[in-house]
């Protein structure tokens, strides 16, 4: 991401994290969030990244992840999601998407959108067999679905 991002601002942060530099501050809880859902989260964590986390989570994997997909950073593989599963120290929800990559969690695009750049193309094009329409119909009810168990039909 680092190199795709030509903004000072991004550039200055990015040099700051590739010499090891970068101020790490303690994360602060929010009490506002009482449930978190998860799609394909990359290895930026440590194990101890989770002792803290005491609500519920819905974890979600893709089984291909990010490789070979030019855009995608290296650690995101179905090794880092699942790393994340083992150090979560609350009960949780986790699915992995057969035959999915890390795209695969966005919104299916529009026909005419991979035509446009090869980025796009890249973002929008799922293996051969992966329907993702059919798999955000599956992905937006579970969603909801541990949302509404969470917190009621609010």
């Amino acid at each position: 991401m680092c190199r795709r991002n030509r903004s000072a601002a991004a550039a200055s942060a990015c040099e700051a994290i590739l010499r090891k530099e970068f101020r790490v501050q303690p994360l602060a809880r929010d009490l506002r969030i009482k449930a978190v859902v998860i799609a394909d989260p990359a290895n930026f964590f440590t194990a101890d990244s989770f002792a803290a986390v005491r609500i519920p989570v819905q974890l979600w994997a893709s089984e291909r992840g990010g490789r070979g997909l030019s855009q995608v950073d290296p650690r995101l593989t179905p090794e880092s999601v699942a790393a994340v599963d083992r150090n979560l120290p609350a009960k949780h929800e986790y699915h992995v998407v057969p035959n999915s990559g890390h795209f695969a969690f966005l919104s299916p695009c529009p026909p005419t959108l991979a035509k446009d750049s090869p980025t796009l193309a890249e973002i929008c094009t799922d293996a051969p067999g992966f329907d993702r329409v059919a798999f955000h119909k599956q992905f937006n009810a579970d969603v909801l679905g541990f949302f509404r168990a969470q917190f009621g039909d609010r």
